[in-house]
């Protein structure tokens, strides 16, 4: 159906990046450049500059999770163009539902989807059954992923191994496999231990550290009650780690549950500690008694700062 290159369509454009890694947004302004190249080669594509949408460091599997995509869809409904192109079907969907879902609405509005790594087209019966087995193949491939985490996780629970994220660690350094301590923010992390065992609270802490000019992981000086709290409660700053905090329950879906404190798993770190094991069973054991007297108290539940 896209080879009627004398006929004038209306076009919205939809490109994707999953990550907001540096190369990652290099690869997204990569990619405008070859949509731009793509439309200097159709004449007959008439696109605004209102109908190009792009995501930005978001993921895939989940249209819900993606405004732009969803816009977009609202905007071919309103008739606003009449041919959508993308890269290929797994910038497009990786769920096989959610992909051929979205097909039907848009042809049943008359939209077509031009796919122009593969060269299909929603439009093309033909192209039908190689789009579902590619639609099916991506979300695979999204399954099999999540399985090679688990397992590698797996592995390093059963070799006592820490696992490293991708964010900061108030007042550590990621060093190769190991973690180096920022003395500047360790700084912070022994103020706030100091302040809450000589009795202050969590609200008072915050304030003493904006007063201080104390910065966060992020190099801000900006502080959270929640994020305090999760400082005082994570073994990383006693050189330990807690593993299998959450279950995975739907990996297209993002779907995972909280496990009980019971059924963590905690690893011994090959990092130095930035507070003794005395002080952190200390605040532990003052903060039991804070939500004894005084249930509201209980904060967020620990996860690692990463």
């Amino acid at each position: 159906m896209i080879e009627q290159k004398d006929k004038i369509r209306k076009v919205a454009v939809y490109g994707r990046v999953s990550s907001e890694h540096e190369a990652q947004l290099s690869a997204f302004e990569n990619q405008i450049m070859w949509y731009d190249k793509q439309i200097e080669n159709h004449p007959e594509w008439i696109v605004k500059d209102e109908h190009k949408y792009f995501d930005k460091g978001i993921t895939g599997t989940q249209a819900k999770k993606r405004p732009r995509f969803l816009r977009m869809i609202e905007d071919a409904k309103q008739g606003k163009f009449d041919l959508i192109i993308t890269r290929e079907v797994s910038r497009f969907a990786r769920n096989l539902i959610e992909a051929l879902t979205y097909i039907k609405q848009l042809r049943e509005h008359g939209v077509e989807v031009y796919f122009i790594s593969e060269g299909l087209s929603t439009f093309d019966r033909e192209s039908e059954m190689m789009l579902a087995w590619m639609s099916a193949y991506a979300e695979h491939e999204v399954k099999k992923l999540s399985k090679r985490v688990k397992d590698g996780q797996t592995i390093a629970r059963t070799e006592k191994k820490v696992l490293y994220g991708t964010g900061n660690i108030l007042g550590y350094n990621r060093k190769g496999e190991t973690f180096v301590i920022d003395e500047e923010q360790a700084d912070s992390v022994r103020m706030i231990f100091k302040l809450y065992l000589e009795g202050k609270g969590i609200r008072t802490i915050k304030l003493e550290l904006t007063k201080a000019g104390r910065k966060n992981s992020a190099g801000e000086v900006k502080w959270y009650e929640s994020t305090i709290s999760r400082i005082l409660e994570n073994p990383m700053y006693i050189g330990k780690q807690y593993q299998k905090k959450t279950t995975v329950i739907d990996v297209i879906e993002h779907k995972v549950k909280k496990n009980n404190k019971s059924d963590y798993v905690v690893i011994e770190g090959n990092f130095e500690p930035i507070i003794s094991v005395q002080d952190f069973e200390k605040a532990a054991e003052l903060r039991a008694e804070r939500v004894k007297k005084n249930p509201v108290y209980l904060s967020i539940e620990n996860s690692p700062i990463f």
